[in-house]
């Protein structure tokens, strides 16, 4: 939340959210993007508006020479002149799983979901600013193999955004139910041995992290971390995320599948 608070008197808990309207000047030739829908564009001013209560960690805001392809209905990629048009055949699978999210997590509120293909010297693979997702150029490989970046990024729209942690000592909350949905939107697409193979990969991270990673740090490999004397930057790890959605697997598993568990994650 840090970078966000430099340019916003916003407070960084993810349980304070708001709503936010901005007007932003920028040179003519260039174009701005947000964390939100544009409500006007004139030569060199974009005005924008978030009507849903945002923590202050997915505040965005992007300006460069920018171009756009339409990926469906509701979505676009934005990047570069040199690169937009194998972004687009790299995501061109993106409102599928929009839509495929929306059957698992219920209405997707944030109206548009558009990507954005970052410098190569974006240190993420992926981050789910509402309405506007930042992605690695790293992940066009030219034949979608790497695509998936984008279901996890489209799952956040719910756990995450919509669904906040209340404080990062949770963050599990998060990024747990992200990969876990994920996951679904991965097996509903390409098939259940698909989904078991994302599981068993994401198990593998997980022993490696713990034993590499974490070795001195086993307090750390906990779902629920004591922050007090450790900042979630120096805390993060692999942990919330694949051993969040592993739990969630096992209870799922446990409980009787998906058709007894996926009603409870609209």
């Amino acid at each position: 939340a840090s970078p966000a608070l430099f340019f916003s008197p916003a407070q960084a808990p993810p349980a304070v959210k708001f709503t936010y309207e901005a007007t932003v000047e920028h040179p003519k030739e260039l174009t701005a993007l947000m964390s939100a829908l544009v409500e006007k564009k004139e030569t060199g001013v974009t005005k924008f508006k978030q009507e849903v209560p945002i923590p202050a960690y997915l505040l965005a805001i992007a300006i460069g020479d920018l171009v756009s392809r339409p990926l469906g209905p509701r979505s676009n990629v934005w990047a570069e002149a040199g690169i937009v048009e194998a972004a687009a055949e790299e995501f061109s699978e993106t409102d599928k799983m929009l839509k495929t999210a929306s059957d698992i997590c219920g209405p997707y509120v944030w109206k548009q979901y558009d990507l954005l293909v970052m410098p190569p010297s974006f240190p993420f693979g992926g981050m789910e600013n509402p309405c506007l997702t930042f992605v690695t150029p790293t992940v066009l490989a030219g034949d979608k193999s790497l695509a998936d970046v984008v279901a996890h990024e489209i799952a956040h729209s719910w756990t995450g955004n919509l669904v906040t942690n209340k404080n990062f000592e949770h963050f599990w909350l998060n990024e747990g139910f992200t990969v876990f949905v994920e996951t679904k939107i991965v097996g509903r697409l390409q098939g259940d041995k698909e989904r078991d193979f994302h599981m068993l990969r994401n198990l593998t991270e997980l022993r490696e992290c713990i034993r590499t990673q974490l070795a001195n740090s086993p307090e750390l490999t906990k779902l629920v971390v004591d922050l007090s004397n450790c900042g979630p930057d120096d805390a993060f790890s692999s942990v919330p995320y694949n051993k969040g959605s592993t739990f969630l697997r096992y209870i799922e598993d446990l409980l009787g599948g998906p058709s007894v568990f996926e009603p409870f994650l609209p």
